[in-house]
């Protein structure tokens, strides 16, 4: 970049030379030296009205810079800084009007647990408009779940010699993020097989019970639990049991595999799971950071806290979850995006 810089400066400055000029006169130097003195005088103050006029242009600087022909400005940087989440409840509600939908429809505002559900589960109903998410938060049998399934269609693929079960955008983007993996020496392969991927409701109830029913044996044992509760629990119907372990875990007692956490932390409540929606995919290699990595590129991310190998189809930027009610939540070194619950109406 060229430049070119006017400025005054030497002996001759404006204010030397008319002092110089004052004194050849009174000293009776002859009438060339005084009209050479002059005329070197009115040329600095030509000069002087110049740098004047090139100041005013611009305050900042003692001197004007002349860009070169061709060359190119920039502009100041703008500043990047991150935005904080949009509210879920906001977010949702506009996805879900997209879909003709609305928040009451698939989890009334009455019903506890289907509020909760979408409070720990819902990043996936604000996955983009190529798939479909699920009309409810909770199924409440096999009928509805088979229903919505064969609805929002599937496609199958063989990997690492497990038959795999997805939505079909979901599929091509866990496709695209293997390659890329393979690509660089690593892999993305299903954690237990099949079950990574698609289940019934049936799947989900019995899961559901792996963690249920030793909590149970273990609260019993340690007296935090009667005989008579315990069997009062087995016996509810199923929403209202979901709904009473919820409540006895507000008082500490925790259903989760190791007994320290919610049990929706663990596993799905029946007929609630991602798996369901056929928009998640539990990872072997979730604890390595390149993995995780791509499968974000690739629009899969950790939404379900606590929940390491278990990743969500959004189809979206990771730059765009904020401005989509979800916040980022680090926990494990790990990275989860989860609604940003501010108002629960």
């Amino acid at each position: 970049m060229f430049s070119r810089k006017i400025f005054v400066a030497g002996p001759w400055q404006t204010p030397n030379c008319f002092r110089r000029l004052f004194d050849t006169s009174i000293s009776g130097s002859s009438h060339l030296s005084f009209s050479i003195i002059l005329l070197i005088c009115s040329a600095s103050l030509a000069d002087v009205a110049s740098l004047r006029n090139v100041s005013a242009q611009s305050p900042r600087s003692n001197y004007e810079k002349v860009e070169a022909p061709n060359t190119m400005v920039r502009k100041p940087a703008e500043k990047n800084e991150d935005s904080a989440p949009a509210s879920f409840y906001e977010a949702l509600r506009k996805a879900l009007k997209k879909r003709k939908t609305s928040i009451e429809n698939i989890c009334p505002i009455s019903d506890s647990v289907a509020r909760r559900v979408l409070e720990d589960y819902g990043a996936m109903f604000l996955a983009n408009r190529k798939v479909m998410p699920p009309p409810v938060c909770v199924f409440a049998n096999e009928r509805e779940v088979t229903r919505f399934q064969e609805e929002a269609g599937y496609v199958t693929e063989t990997i690492a010699d497990a038959e795999i079960e997805l939505q079909l955008e979901a599929m091509k983007a866990l496709l695209k993020a293997r390659e890329e993996a393979q690509k660089e020496g690593l892999d993305i392969t299903p954690r237990d097989g099949a079950e990574a991927a698609r289940r019934n409701y049936d799947d989900s109830f019995r899961l559901w019970n792996t963690r249920f029913l030793p909590a149970l044996d273990y609260w019993l044992t340690q007296g935090r639990l009667t005989a008579d509760q315990v069997n009062r629990l087995q016996g509810l119907p199923l929403h209202q049991q979901v709904a009473e372990v919820l409540e006895l875990e507000r008082s500490g007692v925790f259903f989760s595999k190791d007994l320290s956490k919610s049990i929706l932390y663990s596993i799905a409540a029946p007929g609630t799971s991602q798996h369901i929606a056929m928009l998640a995919f539990d990872v072997t290699e979730f604890d390595n950071q390149r993995v995780r990595e791509i499968l974000g590129k690739h629009g899969w991310f950790q939404t379900v806290l606590s929940d390491l190998p278990h990743f969500t189809f959004l189809g979206l930027k990771e730059k765009d979850l904020p401005k989509n009610g979800l916040k980022s939540v680090a926990v494990d070194g790990q990275t989860f995006w989860i609604p940003n619950v501010l108002d629960p109406r």
